[in-house]
């Protein structure tokens, strides 16, 4: 119970952390985003975005993420506002967008989510086409991304 306690804690200064990120790049990009604690409007994902500007989480389906893979909930809260910024559901360009701006982030930080994040996504084998392939594929295209930047998913 202890554990579970300081997971949520650890989940909620995340939010705030990425909650304030956002308000600032927003106020630079003039794009906003509220953050909406609501598991059925992530249909069991981790989180899911509207293009209206919200970003709906699971803190249930975040925990058990950051459990495993700490630091990883931070890539899928900036992937969906990525949706939000770029007006897209495509998910391979948001990921590419996502991988992006972890890497101008250039930080310990950033570099521990987007590395937590690709060993969450490589666990996935089965193929779903909207996200490019299996885990490995995605998580292979959101490397190049980090690397090349976020045109790297228009150019190959």
């Amino acid at each position: 119970y202890l554990l579970d306690c300081l997971i949520m804690i650890k989940i909620i200064i995340t939010l705030i952390i990425f909650h304030s990120i956002s308000i600032s790049y927003a106020m630079d990009k003039k794009v906003e985003a509220e953050l909406i604690a609501n598991c059925g409007a992530t249909q069991g994902g981790v989180a899911a975005a509207t293009p209206d500007g919200k970003i709906y989480y699971c803190a249930q389906r975040m925990a058990n993420i950051e459990w495993k893979y700490p630091g990883a909930v931070d890539y899928f809260i900036l992937h969906e506002y990525g949706h939000i910024v770029l007006q897209s559901g495509n998910e391979m360009q948001v990921d590419c967008w996502t991988a992006n701006e972890f890497a101008l982030m250039d930080n310990k930080e950033s570099k521990k989510s987007l590395k937590a994040a690709i060993k969450f996504i490589k666990a996935f084998k089965l193929p779903d086409p909207k996200y490019g392939g299996t885990g490995d594929e995605r998580a292979l295209l959101i490397e190049k991304c980090a690397k090349h930047g976020s045109d790297y998913y228009k150019n190959n």
